[in-house]
């Protein structure tokens, strides 16, 4: 079951380093999206930028919370942007994502609560 959780977790973080890629780069789709929302460009960019870091944060144990936190943040507001904005169609893959990123908080919440609970009994 381990090794299962950690190709889910290896695989949710390509995810976010092809998203966090194409807004750092630019690439035209996210432009679009972007611009569809009348926000700021560089908003992409952050946007962007923290979804990288947290890709990578979503590997290491002692990130995971912190990561899986930020990513979840950012996921709610792409589904309420799409939301918002009438984009239907769009909502499922953020949803998806959004979903995901809360059982690996919810379960790195635990696994730091076990090991809490192991440190103060020893």
């Amino acid at each position: 079951m381990r090794i299962l959780g950690y190709i889910l977790l290896v695989v949710l973080a390509g995810v976010f380093v092809m998203t966090g890629y194409n807004k750092v780069v630019g690439a035209d789709m996210m432009v679009q999206t972007f611009d569809s929302f009348s926000y700021p460009k560089w908003t992409m960019y952050l946007i962007g930028g923290v979804e990288l870091l947290s890709a990578v944060g979503l590997l290491i144990p002692r990130s995971r919370v912190l990561a899986s936190g930020a990513l979840t943040f950012i996921l709610i507001g792409a589904v309420g942007s799409h939301l918002i904005y009438g984009q239907y169609g769009a909502i499922p893959f953020p949803a998806v994502l959004l979903v995901a990123n809360i059982v690996v908080l919810i379960v790195s919440l635990r696994q730091m609560e076990d090991t809490d609970i192991e440190a103060v009994q020893a």
